[in-house]
């Protein structure tokens, strides 16, 4: 999919197609799309497990909109205190009132809690964890994410996309999981199937800080695809890390999903609308989106399971670059010092 990417962002045949294509033909694309969508409707899986999780305490990152929000909806729906943890308080706000306004009625829902919490910001993660401090925690859902924003350090010097995407998360982990170890409960981080993308150890720009500051030009999604391998790879090092504790850890790819995290790159390449039809006619909803993080959250049958990766509410089978444990090794040594990780943080 990316060589095809930069293969059309690069063509020169765009213009002249657009002139001699006569403009039926669009028509009939617009007919073929509309298929596509009815025929996508009924082929995505949906997370027939019954589970129930009443009285349970799930934090998801992220969770004012999206994937995120909607995972929310339907683990508060199966009786779960859901802690949407998010950056928009407004947002944040809206959610929470849209997910209690849908329990009506519903003797056997759960509860939603909004808390603060930038997860590009190590500090922020920090102050995050702090209220949880002696707090039981059955699921931590490391959702929240960005994708193809232009390459840029944060105030704590990290890259942007890494900090968001796996250095965040991996702090966050870290911090929450005494309240984890005491529920055995599940670590679920939300990676990308663009992670098979990325075949050499190097592209993960280990030696420099995962900065990508290269003298080349970055690629379309470069960075994005590059984090998501990372929260494979961690996800496969936690496993490895807590056998023995009760506590499972698994990772998934939701699908292509129709959310704002396309918007970056839609608005700044010529193509944009071409992927903005691709998405729509291809894309899952937000709810398909959720299933698998739904049922990787929920499922009984799913309780002692960890350090797989899941796709389309299946076990499916991740790169195998992301098997690699030298690798993996090394990835969590740097990330404990990106984040200045302290000997009290060390839970794992």
């Amino acid at each position: 999919m990316q060589v095809a990417i930069d293969y059309l962002s690069e063509s020169v045949f765009w213009p002249v197609t657009l002139l001699v294509v006569p403009p039926w033909s669009f028509v009939w694309s617009a007919v073929l799309g509309v298929v596509v969508w009815v025929v996508n409707r009924v082929r995505y899986p949906w997370c027939r497990d019954p589970s129930k999780m009443l009285g349970k305490t799930v934090i998801i990152t992220g969770a004012n909109k999206g994937i995120g929000l909607e995972t929310a909806r339907e683990l508060v729906t199966r009786g779960a205190t859901v802690v949407i943890a998010c950056r928009s308080m407004v947002r944040g706000n809206v959610a929470k009132d849209d997910i209690l306004k849908g329990l009506k009625g519903n003797v056997s829902g759960g509860a939603v809690e909004l808390a603060y919490l930038d997860v590009s910001c190590m500090a922020s993660v920090r102050k995050f964890a702090t209220a949880f401090q002696g707090r039981k925690i059955d699921v931590l859902i490391n959702n929240a994410a960005v994708a193809d924003l232009p390459q840029q350090l944060t105030d704590e010097g990290l890259e942007l996309t890494v900090a968001t995407n796996h250095l965040g998360p991996f702090l966050l982990t870290h911090l929450l999981m005494p309240g984890l170890i005491k529920a055995g409960g599940r670590v679920i981080n939300v990676a990308s199937t663009g992670h098979h993308w990325i075949k050499k150890a190097s592209e993960l720009d280990l030696e420099g800080d995962m900065k990508f500051e290269f003298p080349r030009p970055l690629r379309t999604l470069e960075i994005y695809v590059v984090t998501k391998l990372m929260n494979v790879i961690f996800t496969m090092e936690l496993h490895r890390k807590l056998r023995g504790t009760g506590v499972t850890t698994n990772c998934l790819h939701p699908g292509v999903v129709n959310t704002d995290i396309f918007d970056p790159m839609v608005s700044h390449v010529w193509y944009g609308i071409f992927i903005r039809l691709y998405v729509w006619a291809y894309a899952k909803t937000k709810s398909e989106g959720a299933q698998t993080s739904i049922l990787v959250a929920a499922s009984e049958d799913l309780k002692d399971v960890s350090g797989k990766y899941f796709e389309d509410c299946k076990e499916s089978k991740p790169s195998p670059l992301s098997q690699d444990e030298g690798l993996a090794k090394k990835l969590w040594e740097i990330s404990e010092r990106l984040v200045q990780l302290q000997p009290h943080e060390r839970t794992i």
